[in-house]
């Protein structure tokens, strides 16, 4: 908060000092302190930021299922790209979004509003198009099997990305658009490598700057 610059950065030394808060260190205390992470956390942000894949360093068997993981992030992530694209060609669910429910554009960008397709396997056919297999779809929460075959776990529903304190997708929350008594209103991705509903605290890589500076945070 402070008016006068009192953060000095080395190139050469790849060290940072700020005198206001008397804090240091190297590019990893740096982004520890910014963004609120654990060494591993902060070492895993810069790795993908720095195009570095980790695994190759780890043993066979924890590479194998971080690289799994890894492929999982990348699912989701394409889901939610492609589900904000089906959500601004579909007229009837944009209506709902702004109209009905009356969120802004800014608000619908900023949360990744999207939806999935009332379709079989609209996403499934998709993600294999991009390399994805069957298995990884599923371990992702975004197919499973049904009596048609494998098909996709959310359809014709108002899709809401969650993600991580740094912002990755790892799963959805999912809102039924029409009267249906023998469906669920909301559904949520089952519990995958990447998403536990008991640690995941909802809109946090969005609310985590304000805490740290007000130092309190509203919880609802």
């Amino acid at each position: 908060q402070e008016k006068s610059p009192s953060l000095m950065v080395s190139p050469e030394k790849q060290r940072w000092h700020d005198f206001s808060s008397g804090k240091g260190g190297d590019m990893f205390t740096f982004v520890m302190e910014v963004d609120g992470l654990d060494f591993k956390g902060a070492l895993d942000l810069l790795a993908r930021q720095a195009g570095v894949d980790l695994t190759q360093f780890q043993r066979q068997g924890n590479g194998e299922a971080s690289k799994q993981k890894e492929q999982i992030y990348s699912a989701l992530e394409l889901a939610a790209k492609y589900y904000q694209i089906c959500l601004s060609r579909d007229a009837s669910t944009l209506d709902y979004v702004v109209t009905k429910r009356q969120f802004t554009k800014k608000t619908a960008t900023t949360f990744r509003l999207g939806y999935s397709p009332n379709q079989d396997n609209a996403l499934v056919t998709f993600l294999k198009q991009k390399g994805f297999n069957e298995e990884t779809i599923k371990k992702a929460g975004l197919g499973t099997k049904r009596y048609r075959g494998f098909g996709d776990m959310f359809r014709g529903r108002l899709m809401v990305p969650l993600q991580d304190g740094t912002g990755r997708v790892i799963g959805f929350t999912a809102r039924l658009l029409t009267a249906d008594a023998n469906a669920p209103k909301y559904i949520n991705t089952p519990q995958s490598p990447v998403y536990d509903k008991s640690r995941h605290v909802f809109g946090l890589h969005l609310a985590k700057e304000s805490i740290r500076k007000q130092d309190y945070a509203v919880v609802v």
